[in-house]
């Protein structure tokens, strides 16, 4: 069985990419829910995130998204340690997950392959590639940040360009009409 990733900076179209391969009958693992996950209902990672940042970082038993967003995507510290502590457990998640799938090659989705220099893992890596107005429309849109916080997350990741180079296939999301076309002559190549 092939893994293949699916990675791009945030607000690339990632996840659209990912369903569409569901779609046709191909496991997906969202890395992203698995994270969230993990900071939600593991209680030791719960208490490491505690000890770390104070019980500030849970209101009312739930993750306060908007604190710890402020804190990792402006403190390089913030960021390594919240990474080093939740993505080696989702890989292991991950792995277990691969061990029961029966499918001739599995999708992984996570924007962080590169950045947590898990690409050795995989058969596979296709990158999302959106023009950037593109990306602040959508993510104003789904979580409401201003333009300064959505580049400020954006340079947190490695380039579309240098994701582009290391990954083996480069989709240019300018539309879901092309995103479809693409994804289908991919699952032909790797079914």
């Amino acid at each position: 069985m092939k893994k293949v990733a699916i990675t791009g900076i945030i607000g690339s179209g990632k996840s659209t990419a990912a369903s569409l391969f569901k779609k046709l009958g191909i496991p997906v693992f969202i890395a992203d829910e698995s994270a969230k996950d993990l900071m939600q209902n593991d209680n030791k990672v719960i208490n490491k995130l505690v000890y770390y940042f104070g019980d500030i970082v849970y209101e009312n038993g739930k993750l306060n998204k908007s604190y710890i967003s402020e804190r990792i995507f402006n403190n390089s510290s913030d960021l390594k340690f919240v990474n080093s502590l939740v993505h080696p457990i989702v890989n292991d998640r991950f792995q277990s997950w691969c061990n029961v799938q029966e499918s001739s090659y599995i999708i992984y989705e996570s924007a962080l392959v590169f950045e947590n220099e898990s690409e050795d893992i995989f058969d596979e890596i296709i990158c999302i590639k959106t023009p950037i107005n593109i990306i602040h429309q959508r993510i104003n849109v789904r979580e409401d940040y201003n333009f300064e916080k959505i580049n400020k997350i954006i340079e947190n990741q490695i380039s579309q360009d240098e994701k582009c180079k290391k990954s083996s296939f480069c989709i240019l999301n300018d539309s879901i009409e092309n995103l479809n076309r693409y994804i289908h002559e991919i699952h032909n190549k790797l079914a």
